[in-house]
């Protein structure tokens, strides 16, 4: 692994087979999948005993699922140096993925880790999943919910310092383009919208080489923040443009 990795965990809702799910990944693992040497996906699936309703856990039973995740971890890691990759919680089923290269054993030692919850039924496997298939075609989010995490991890930051999230305030966007033409049509849209021109980029070593700086004033909560990128998100991609993010400053409460 790079030693640019960072661990980057983060969660998103969504359904699988039509039942309301959470799925929590390492979104950073992305820059650097497939570990060609880490071709096997682990799966063990825990039956919760006492879910609510929707198939989520309640009560006592979070913490359960805690601990079997951290010894899980810890022990795949230890035996068959895996790598835990992302969590699902769906129709009262948690199941934790790993990839790896040695699968010798990997029964035994799921079993080793699962011996210390008796009161908990388990399920297990492993494939070949060279292109790691699993991780990008089913844990990875589409790419507005990316989006969405993205806008969360900076609010968590905003509120972190502070922030008055109903205070409408100065909020930059960045989109860039492969052509000029792309990027004054992307611009009369966008001042139908409310967005006011800050500046005009030139990045002549990126194949989108023609930036736009964009600002309105918004609010910081989720919705509206939500709201204002998915806009200009959305607006990019009818013009094979790329939107780059979004800042602020903090408004103290």
């Amino acid at each position: 692994m790079s030693n640019a990795y960072q661990p980057d965990w983060d969660i998103y809702t969504c359904h699988i087979e039509d039942n309301p799910a959470i799925i929590g990944l390492d979104l950073d693992l992305r820059r650097f999948a497939p570990l060609t040497r880490k071709p096997n996906a682990i799966y063990i699936s825990v039956y919760l005993n006492n879910p609510r309703a929707d198939g989520f856990p309640q009560g006592d039973e979070f913490e359960v699922l805690g601990e079997i995740e951290d010894c899980l971890v810890q022990q795949l890691e230890t035996t068959l140096q895996a790598h835990f990759v992302g969590r699902t919680i769906s129709n009262g089923v948690r199941d934790f993925y790993f990839y790896t290269a040695n699968t010798l054993l990997y029964d035994k030692h799921i079993a080793d880790a699962m011996i210390n919850f008796p009161a908990y039924k388990y399920d297990y496997g492993v494939k070949e999943d060279k292109t790691w298939e699993l991780y990008f075609d089913f844990l990875f989010p589409d790419m507005q919910e990316f989006q969405r995490i993205q806008n969360r991890k900076v609010l968590r930051t905003l509120k972190e310092h502070g922030d008055n999230a109903e205070e409408e305030r100065h909020i930059d966007h960045w989109i860039y383009f492969s052509g000029e033409a792309d990027r004054e049509l992307y611009w009369q849209q966008a001042e139908e919208l409310g967005f006011a021109i800050e500046a005009r980029p030139v990045d002549k070593n990126s194949h989108q080489p023609f930036g736009l700086q964009l600002s309105r004033n918004d609010k910081t909560d989720e919705a509206s923040i939500d709201a204002a990128v998915m806009l200009l998100w959305e607006l990019a991609q009818q013009l094979n443009a790329r939107y780059d993010g979004w800042e602020t400053v903090v408004v103290a409460k």
